[in-house]
């Protein structure tokens, strides 16, 4: 690994740049994380049985940071421990290292971590996180379009290697208001009256919700209009999703609908 691949970003700020670490790995990283697969045994037959619904597992990342510049006294080197145990401890948060810059993991601190001059002159803390099993892409892949109808069958084209979510935001851009929003069979809402410049934003990716934004700003949770609500996963690769809207009334110069499609590629 080259120096200049070494640091990572957690939190927004990175360990070099913003904080004057150096971070060294601990004996490598999780290349693929543990599956924990849906097998059951039968009496008296050999081995398993094996059903679909496998899950992963969350991993372990382990490594050493070290101060570019030794700290003159153990004085000036809390001061900077405590700077550092600010940045570490906000909870989870993005982790995009240097080798795979568009690319992040969620993670969190999840051990104490030790202050040592043990093997290094200028001072070492070891750190230890707990990261979610999948690599997210920083970009996520979207795809926009504006009609005047009421129905449209959009492709996405998604990257990475696992199914993700889907995000959909659904603006009025007609005078009828949109009394009703379905997508594809899995997500209808009904009753929602969004009026001209209204929009609802549909996110299938845990915790799972909708909102409307209402004229002026203000914003109310869409979810008592769900009659339907089953989470919807894309596959690596274009997929196809159909928005059908029902208006209030309908003329070929009153409706108008601008619908984006959005899902964060993994792997």
């Amino acid at each position: 690994m080259l120096l200049r691949e070494s640091g990572f970003t957690f939190g927004g700020k990175h360990s070099y740049d913003d904080m004057g670490l150096i971070y060294a790995e601990k004996d490598g990283h999780i290349a693929i994380p543990e599956i924990k697969r849906n097998a059951y045994s039968i009496a008296g037959a050999s081995g398993t049985l094996l059903l679909p619904g496998e899950t992963w597992q969350p991993f372990i990342l382990e490594g050493t940071l070290y101060p570019a510049l030794e700290p003159p006294t153990q004085a000036d080197a809390q001061d900077m421990l405590r700077e550092v145990a600010a940045w570490l401890t906000g909870g989870r948060q993005k982790l995009i290292f240097d080798y795979e810059p568009n690319v992040f993991y969620l993670a969190e601190l999840s051990a104490s971590c030790k202050w040592s001059l043990r093997n290094w002159f200028g001072g070492e803390l070891a750190v230890r996180w707990t990261a979610q099993p999948f690599a997210y892409n920083v970009d996520e892949n979207t795809a926009v379009t504006s009609l005047t109808g009421n129905s449209v069958r959009m492709g996405l084209n998604l990257i990475g290697t696992q199914r993700a979510p889907l995000t959909l935001k659904i603006e009025n851009t007609g005078l009828a208001a949109i009394s009703e929003v379905r997508v594809a069979d899995d997500l209808y809402f009904q009753g929602i009256n969004l009026g001209a410049g209204q929009s609802i934003t549909i996110t299938t990716e845990p915790p799972a919700g909708a909102r409307i934004q209402r004229s002026g700003g203000s914003a109310e949770d869409a979810m008592p209009y769900a009659t339907l609500f089953r989470p919807v996963t894309l596959a690596p690769g274009m997929s196809q999703v159909v928005v059908r809207c029902i208006y209030d009334y309908v003329s070929s110069d009153t409706t108008g609908m601008r619908v984006t499609l959005s899902a964060r590629g993994r792997w």
